[in-house]
């Protein structure tokens, strides 16, 4: 039983981008289809569980997340971790509308040709729902991947610097430069990549806000990680992680920092978009 309960921990995270976009799809497709027509509303005396309209939204639906999230870890790793401007996010929002209209239409003659046989084939019902289904994927990219590529522009057009304060004396320090960040004592503590380190008078939070999720890490309460460095990450027991940073560092406080389990595939997520 224990090992049922780790297995659903490690691989249902709502976390995962594939767990709760597909919580959400099945919930909306449940939704809208007791609304769409009269006898497949709860409260009517004809109702029948629209089982069928169900299960081809959510046939449909995935397919519109699962072919926008392969072209859009495609354009990531070949355009967007360098730059980002409305050229390439068109081309990204076309190329995927594109896709999506050849499975549309293979889709709709495989269903339609099921359900009806040949005699059910409609231009006018093709097109409208064609029309349909290109507005709720653009609608659904807009949604999906919105709150990443603000955070990969941000990352692309940032000076990368990061202006530390303290004891009446600013300190300039590259984004480039910084190892990790920790707290101890509510005083927040920046480790350079040469072993140094800086003392600061913000809070972590603070920092950051500072900086960007691409290239940093908020991995506990108390610490902040740059993916450079980091040496190596294992699993240990109840599905937390154990992340081993370099020892040039020299920081026996936080060589070995522990990731949650509830974090596990958030941080695996963003740490491999690094490798």
């Amino acid at each position: 039983m224990r090992s049922l309960i780790d297995f659903f921990t490690k691989n249902f995270n709502l976390s995962n981008f594939w767990v709760s976009n597909g919580i959400s799809l099945v919930i909306i497709a449940v939704v809208v289809n007791h609304l769409g027509q009269p006898e497949s509303f709860p409260f009517d005396e004809s109702y029948k569980f629209p089982w069928i309209p169900i299960l081809v939204s959510i046939v449909l639906g995935a397919a519109i997340i699962g072919i926008a999230k392969l072209n859009f870890d495609y354009f990531k790793k070949k355009y967007f971790l360098q730059e980002i401007n409305l050229r390439l996010l068109l081309r990204f929002l076309f190329s995927t509308l594109g896709y999506l209209s050849i499975f549309y239409g293979l889709f709709y003659l495989v269903v339609i040709g099921i359900v009806n046989g040949t005699e059910g084939y409609s231009l006018y019902y093709f097109l409208t729902g064609f029309c349909v289904t290109l507005l709720i994927s653009v609608i659904a990219i807009a949604i999906l991947f919105a709150k990443e590529l603000y955070q990969l522009y941000r990352f692309s057009s940032i000076e990368g610097k990061l202006k530390v304060a303290h004891g009446g004396k600013i300190t300039l320090v590259g984004f480039e430069e910084i190892a990790f960040v920790y707290t101890e004592n509510k005083i927040a503590y920046i480790v350079k990549t040469d072993g140094t380190t800086v003392f600061t008078d913000f809070t972590l939070n603070e920092i950051e806000e500072k900086i960007n999720a691409h290239s940093f890490y908020r991995a506990n309460r108390q610490t902040i990680l740059h993916a450079s460095a980091i040496e190596q990450v294992q699993a240990v027991e109840n599905g937390k992680l154990s992340v081993r940073l370099k020892s040039d560092l020299s920081q026996e406080r936080a060589q070995e920092i522990n990731i949650s389990r509830y974090k596990r595939q958030e941080f695996l997520n963003w740490f491999e978009n690094k490798l």
